[in-house]
């Protein structure tokens, strides 16, 4: 998955403010990249290694 996604929809977040990347919290292999939008609607998103969906 590219890097400059987000895990949610799917839009670009280069030079967006409050988008974030981190690890996958269950396998810490996959990074889950998250936009300002989908972290303030908490929308789920699906880690690609290991299945773990997230919010929680």
């Amino acid at each position: 998955m590219e890097k400059n996604v987000c895990s949610s929809c799917k839009k670009r977040i280069t030079n967006i403010e409050g988008s974030v990347q981190f690890q996958c919290p269950k396998c810490g292999k996959s990074t889950i990249t998250r936009c300002k939008n989908c972290r303030e609607i908490a929308a789920k998103y699906k880690c690609h290694d290991c299945g773990f969906i997230g919010p929680n």
